[in-house]
């Protein structure tokens, strides 16, 4: 059924590419929001910072409600810099959860705590806000049936624990149970196919194993050579300079304004607006991740994965991101919230 899915997506995709512009907008606008809760290791890497602004842009457009914002690494104070974003795009109160582990918990970077502390944050540290496997079972448990897209560009340390996860007050479903009941397909940026090794599976190799063997809904996965060759962000510098975001990317570049690759937006941009015309995809295969987090695409057995190819040129892609990633906040505009921040 879901291979029959994917080639009506394929049609339709391939139907909207011959319409214009603003019918395809009508289109998209016409269709629910979709429910999304992003998952992110916003702390070395700018590209996850580019990712959250196009979803809120997303959002304010009615393409994409957000949920929450979950945090995958230990770093104490990239929580800040997710709020101060949100805060930014007028959803001061959007739910965020972290992972309080190890997992990379001295990265770092040279911009995450510095776009929490400069901008008006609610939250500093992760101690502020509920651990990330809590927030998912209680949004998750509120949602209807198949209704929620995840998409993780960060490390998979919270989607094991999510799994692993036992019923609560929130749910009499284990982790598992709950995944399969509430969620529609799992997004994730990761991997390198047919074959290689990619930051977010290789440095949390077992996680990503785990999730990724054991999840129970489908899985599309945005490669690292489809972001690769999508440059964005150097058009920030024109923007607000009271933006965040436009911060963290001058930041990251030593005060400079560059084009970075795009691996978490293309990630978000699928998520959200699904193959459209963009990308296609293959289905036939499974995706296979070894214990340290090296990662192959097999033909058989035949699972519910897919992974995106290039259809339209990187160039376009990033022109569409890079629009998105660009618009100011929509004052008097905002989606629907989700649950309050309180654990």
């Amino acid at each position: 059924m879901w291979k029959i899915s994917w080639l009506l997506l394929s049609l339709v995709s391939a139907l909207l590419g011959t319409a214009s512009a603003a019918s395809a907008r009508a289109v998209r606008n016409a269709s629910p929001p979709v429910r999304i809760i992003l998952d992110t290791d916003m702390t070395e890497d700018v590209d996850d910072v580019g990712a959250l602004a196009m979803l809120h842009a997303l959002a304010d457009r009615g393409e994409a409600e957000i949920l929450a914002v979950m945090h995958s690494t230990g770093y104490p104070y990239t929580v800040g810099a997710i709020d101060a974003i949100n805060t930014y795009y007028g959803r001061p109160d959007l739910p965020i959860g972290a992972y309080k582990g190890d997992v990379k918990k001295d990265a770092g970077g040279n911009y995450a705590r510095a776009i929490g502390e400069k901008f008006p944050s609610n939250v500093k540290t992760n101690a502020d806000v509920p651990d990330a496997t809590t927030l998912y079972r209680r949004i998750l448990a509120s949602q209807p049936d198949k209704s929620v897209t995840i998409v993780t560009v960060g490390f998979l340390v919270n989607l094991e624990n999510l799994l692993r996860s036992k019923p609560d007050r929130y749910s009499k479903r284990d982790g598992a149970a709950l995944v399969a009941q509430k969620v529609k397909h799992l997004v994730v940026m990761g991997g390198a196919f047919p074959k290689g090794r990619e930051f977010n599976l290789v440095e949390a190799g077992p996680a990503a194993a785990y999730s990724l063997s054991n999840w129970p809904t489908p899985i599309v996965f945005s490669g690292f050579e489809i972001g690769a060759r999508v440059f964005t962000g150097a058009l920030l510098e024109k923007n607000d300079p009271k933006s965040p975001v436009r911060e963290a990317y001058r930041l990251y570049f030593g005060g400079a304004f560059k084009g970075r690759e795009s691996w978490d937006q293309t990630a978000v941009l699928y998520a959200v607006r699904g193959l459209h015309n963009y990308w296609t995809a293959e289905t036939e295969g499974y995706m296979h991740v070894f214990p340290d987090g090296s990662n192959e695409w097999r033909k058989a057995p035949d699972r519910d994965h897919a992974y995106l190819k290039e259809s339209m040129p990187p160039a376009s892609v990033a022109a569409i991101i890079q629009d998105l990633m660009t618009l100011p906040p929509m004052k008097g505009k905002r989606s629907r919230r989700g649950p309050s921040r309180a654990g």
